[in-house]
């Protein structure tokens, strides 16, 4: 687990960057050591390491091939690193580390691109053919670890952290991506590929970019989501096996380390499956770390504490207090580096940061969710709409009576959303369309080229699985991107079991019946029901930890917000109509409605203004 970055040049005419600087941005990402490599004229390539495998100066990176043709930097872990290693050496390959930064290196080597195929990890790379003039840039296949790019005349530069990319001189003439604001209003995130600034992105989750001297750049998307059988699954029985085979094997992969690891714990289903498999398959002391909170509503220790009691988990829980985290916002704005507009960044910093005083290494729950429909209250809006879709228009004023009131899915409906696609995006959206076209004057419109939202069906079955590979491609990211931030922020690699390519695998052969009974709004059933072989207890439903950033928004922050959002004419140049923004604001203040998810975006967006781009 590192920060990696570096610059390719296309006509020998490289940057007048400071790689001091760029390097000290990223040192929290890999305080254990540091490293350059240049092909003068051509590339320079930089590395901070967080050492987990191989300690010694073996593992050190940029790492090269002894005939110094090939070149690799590299942030992640790759999992299966021993069984590609033995293939490797059938092949008459040489290992002189212990480290898979060496396998993955050797595996570019002999397979190519297709080595991608091969690999079952988190990471991010660069890897460099000094002898042809072509630089590889890859993601792992859920975008587990971030990896950003700017693209000049002059050549490409790609980094980690987004504040580099900022820090660089060719972002200098760079201007505000209309369609990357857009999506930022809506989703409180950018998604890949876009990016702040225009020549810039993000490479997308199981895509490699590949460019050569000439400047000229392919992009491909390697890893698909796999699709449920639209026919029906096979044996529910057989189907759990099969799922409590993969996650035991995945964990296990997972624990490989030189240092020790340590398990998030909450009072949910996900992260309780992972300590209970790792204390199915660990001798030894099983640590694991929750987060408390002084509010009864969000507050989940007791029930981790629960599960640890019934498990035989070593427990260690950290309060926060409202306090805390007003304290922690220099730090939410400064671990990003772009605009992020997701509140819960404050906790996974405060824990975080916990963990970090005494274990590099901690496995989470991240992941579960999105596997196996764990977002009941979203999809229950799509499911319940199928019928009311495929009915003739005419019939609808009908259906509707029949089938009364469906929470608030009456807004939902043809009237103002054409699609069920346009509908889950507006479960997603932070903001309503109706406050973003009234606050925002000539409001861009959502980008045509990204089309995770895109989905014009009806049936249940076609539906629910477009709403499981839009939450993996959509929702997922973000919370990827959070725990990356949040944990990178503090030295401590983030690791996601739920995210092996067995375990995704394996969570394919379940249909959405088996995973989301809508009557009772339960989602994850094959996890309940493979938590439950392993403790006696089991929450009914996750509070999910959050701070109360509706009522700091009121108090605490509200002069911050005053000055920031509410005396200003336009964001990032997207012109604002202030009579509307004081509205809604006035709106959330007077406790007529909650806008905090958001009101926290917007003003958070305008901090980090102020920061990066004053």
């Amino acid at each position: 687990m590192c920060g990696i970055a570096g610059e390719f040049s296309f006509k020998q005419a490289p940057s007048d960057a400071d790689w001091n600087h760029l390097g000290q941005l990223m040192d929290r990402r890999g305080p254990d050591g540091k490293g350059r490599w240049d092909d003068p004229g051509f590339a320079t390539f930089i590395f901070r390491r967080l050492a987990i495998l191989d300690l010694s100066e073996k593992g050190n990176q940029p790492m090269t091939t002894r005939d110094g043709r090939h070149v690799i930097v590299y942030n992640g872990e790759l999992y299966n690193f021993q069984k590609l290693r033995e293939e490797l050496i059938a092949k008459g390959e040489v290992f002189f580390s212990g480290s898979d930064t060496e396998v993955v290196l050797k595996s570019l080597v002999t397979w190519g691109k297709e080595a991608f195929h091969k690999f079952n990890g988190m990471f991010a790379l660069a890897f460099y053919d000094r002898l042809e003039k072509k630089l590889l840039l890859a993601r792992d296949h859920a975008g587990m670890k971030p990896l950003y790019f700017l693209t000049n005349t002059k050549g490409i530069f790609f980094a980690s952290q987004y504040d580099q990319v900022l820090a660089h001189p060719w972002s200098k003439s760079c201007t505000v991506s209309a369609e990357a604001l857009r999506l930022y209003m809506s989703l409180a995130y950018i998604p890949a590929p876009y990016a702040i600034l225009n020549d810039s992105q993000m490479i997308e989750p199981g895509s490699w970019v590949e460019i050569d001297h000439t400047g000229r750049i392919e992009t491909k998307k390697w890893y698909s989501f796999p699709i449920p059988n639209e026919e029906g699954n096979p044996n529910f029985e057989e189907a759990l096996t099969e799922l409590d085979e993969a996650l035991n094997s995945a964990v296990k992969r997972h624990l490989i380390s030189d240092v020790p690891v340590a398990a998030f714990l909450s009072g949910g289903i996900d992260s309780p499956m992972i300590a209970s498999t790792i204390r199915n398959i660990t001798k030894g002391v099983v640590q694991t770390f929750t987060m408390g909170t002084d509010s009864p509503q969000s507050d989940e220790s007791a029930d981790a504490m629960r599960y640890a009691e019934s498990l035989g988990l070593n427990q260690s829980i950290y309060k926060i207090t409202t306090e805390d985290s007003i304290h922690l916002l220099d730090d939410v704005i400064d671990s990003c580096g772009e605009p992020f507009g997701d509140i819960s960044m404050f906790p996974s910093l405060a824990i975080s940061n916990f963990v970090s005083n005494d274990y590099k290494v901690v496995l989470s729950g991240d992941g579960g969710d999105e596997l196996f429909w764990g977002y009941p209250e979203r999809a229950n809006k799509i499911m319940r709409l199928c019928e009311y879709y495929r009915c003739p228009f005419a019939l609808r004023y009908l259906y509707k009576r029949l089938v009364g009131n469906l929470g608030d899915q009456t807004k939902f409906t043809p009237s103002t959303q054409r699609t069920l696609g346009d509908t889950f995006r507006s479960v997603h959206s932070h903001l309503s369309e109706y406050w973003l076209n009234n606050i925002f004057i000539d409001f861009p419109k959502w980008p045509s080229g990204y089309s995770a939202f895109k989905y014009g069906g009806w049936k249940k079955t076609p539906s629910a699985n477009f709403i499981k590979k839009c939450e993996f491609e959509s929702h997922l990211p973000m919370v990827l991107l959070k725990m990356d931030r949040a944990s990178m922020h503090h030295s401590l690699e983030n690791r996601i079991p739920f995210l092996d390519r067995e375990v995704i695998t394996a969570a394919s052969k379940f249909s959405w019946e088996a995973c989301l009974d809508l009557d009772t709004m339960t989602g994850k059933i094959p996890l309940r029901k493979l938590l439950k072989r392993r403790t006696n207890f089991q929450s009914t439903k996750k509070k999910g930890f959050g701070v109360p950033m509706d009522d700091w928004l009121r108090t605490s922050l509200r002069p911050l917000f005053e000055e920031l959002v509410l005396s200003r004419d336009n964001i990032l140049g997207l012109e604002i109509s202030k009579p509307q923004m004081k509205a809604l604001f006035s709106e959330h203040c007077e406790r007529k409605a909650d806008h905090s998810w958001g009101l926290w975006p917007l003003l958070s967006l305008t901090i980090w203004e102020k920061k990066f781009l004053s």
